[in-house]
C-alpha cells in the first residue's frame, strides 16, 4: 500500500458518515490523529528547541566574546606585570651585588677593627701598668722622702683599684706582690703628725696670752668673819687691815728662784719660745727626732721656769708638751720597691715581646 492509496482511503474515510464508518476505520481515524497531533507536537518541540538552542548559542557566543576581551586584557595587563616584575628583577641584581660590595668592604672593616681593637686593648693595658707604676712611685717616695704613711697607703691603693679594674691574668703576680706591700703599711702604727703639728702652731701663736710668772700676783685668802662680833669699829677696823694688806703681798715660790725680767727680756723670751715651739714642728714634719725632743724639752723648761704655772693656760701648754715628748715621730718605715720593681719587670718583658 503506497501513500496516496492511504491518503486516498484517509480521504474516503473522512468523507464517509460516521454512520457508514465501521469500528476499525474509527479507531484508524483516531489513531491517524493522534499521529498527526504527535508529529504537529514534535515539530513544535523541534523548533521551540532550535530556537531555545541558537539563543544558548548566542549568549555562549556573547560570553565567549566577553571571556576573550578579558582575556585580552588580563594577557595585557599580565604582560605590563611580567614587564615590571623584570624591571624589579634587574633592580634587585643590581642591589644585590652592590649589597655584596657593601658585605665585603664590612667584613675588611670589621678585620681591620678586629686588628686594631686588639692593638687599642693591648695599648690600654699598658697603659694602666704606667698608671699603676706612677702610684706606686709615689708611695714609695712619700716613704722615703717625706716618710707620710697615710699618703703611701693612698697611693697604694689606687694602684690596686687600677689593677682590679683591669683584671688581668698576665698581671696577678703584679697585684698579689702591690697587696702584699699595701697590707704591710695597713699594719705600721701611724703617728698624728698632722693633729701635732697643728697643735704646736696653736702653741706658738698663743705664746703672748700666757702670763709670765713676774707678773702673777698672789692668790688672796679670803678670811671668815665671825657673825658675833660684828660691830661698826670692828668692820671699820677689818677694812682697814684689808687695805693695808692688799698694798703689800708676800708670795712663797718653789725651786730657785729667778730674778724679774725686764721688758726688752721679757720679750725676747716670748719670741724665743715662739721660735723653739716653730722649729720643733718643721722637725716634727721633717721626721727629726733630735731636733724635735730638744726643742720640745727646752721649751717645756721655759714654761716652767717663767711662766706662771698656776695659770690654766700655761698649764695646758706644759701638758701637751710632755705628751708630745712622749709620742713617737720617727719609724722604720719599709718601701714598696717589690711591687715597683714587679711592674718595671713586666712592663720590660711586655716590651720586649713586642719588639720580637
Amino acid at each position: 500500500m503506497n501513500l496516496s492509496d492511504d491518503s486516498a482511503t484517509q480521504q474516503d474515510i473522512r468523507e464517509m458518515p460516521l454512520a457508514q464508518q465501521s469500528p476499525r476505520e474509527r479507531r484508524l481515524i483516531r489513531e491517524v490523529r493522534a499521529a498527526i497531533g504527535l508529529a504537529a507536537l514534535a515539530c513544535i518541540l523541534t523548533i521551540f528547541g532550535s530556537i531555545e538552542a541558537q539563543r544558548e548559542i548566542l549568549e555562549s557566543r556573547t560570553d565567549l566574546q566577553k571571556q576573550l576581551a578579558d582575556l585580552d586584557s588580563s594577557s595585557d595587563h599580565a604582560r605590563a606585570l611580567a614587564s615590571q616584575a623584570q624591571r624589579v628583577t634587574q633592580d634587585m641584581e643590581a642591589r644585590i651585588i652592590a649589597l655584596e660590595g657593601k658585605v665585603t668592604d664590612t667584613q675588611t672593616q670589621q678585620t681591620s677593627l678586629t686588628a686594631l681593637y686588639k692593638d687599642l686593648s693591648i695599648n690600654k693595658d699598658e697603659i694602666v701598668v704606667a698608671e699603676v707604676e706612677q702610684a706606686v712611685a709615689i708611695a714609695n717616695q712619700e716613704l722615703l722622702l717625706a716618710g707620710d704613711v697615710r699618703l703611701a697607703i693612698r697611693a697604694m691603693e689606687d694602684a690596686e683599684r687600677r689593677l682590679d679594674r683591669i683584671d688581668r691574668p698576665s698581671l696577678q703576680g703584679i697585684h698579689r706582690i702591690v697587696d702584699q706591700d699595701l697590707r704591710r703599711l695597713r699594719s705600721i702604727p701611724v703617728a698624728d703628725v698632722a693633729g701635732m703639728s697643728l697643735r704646736l702652731e696653736n702653741l706658738a701663736n698663743s705664746v703672748d696670752q700666757l702670763p709670765l710668772a713676774a707678773s702673777a700676783r698672789p692668790s688672796s685668802v679670803p678670811k671668815v668673819k665671825d657673825k658675833k662680833s660684828e660691830s661698826f669699829w670692828s668692820t671699820l677696823s677689818d677694812k682697814l687691815l684689808t687695805e693695808i694688806g692688799e698694798a703689800v703681798r708676800i708670795q712663797r715660790s718653789e725651786g730657785e728662784a729667778l730674778p724679774p725680767l725686764a721688758p726688752d727680756q721679757t720679750f725676747f723670751l716670748r719670741q724665743n719660745l715662739r721660735l723653739r715651739l716653730l722649729t720643733a714642728r718643721q722637725a716634727l714634719l721633717s721626721h727629726d727626732d733630735t731636733n724635735y725632743r730638744g726643742d720640745l724639752r727646752l721649751a717645756s723648761r721655759w714654761l716652767d721656769n717663767w711662766y706662771d704655772k698656776q695659770d690654766r693656760g700655761v698649764k695646758q701648754a706644759s701638758d701637751s708638751l710632755r705628751l708630745m715628748m712622749d709620742s713617737p715621730i720617727s719609724i722604720n718605715l719599709p718601701d714598696v720597691a717589690a711591687s715597683l720593681n714587679a711592674i718595671r719587670d713586666h712592663r720590660s718583658t711586655h716590651l720586649a715581646g713586642h719588639v720580637k
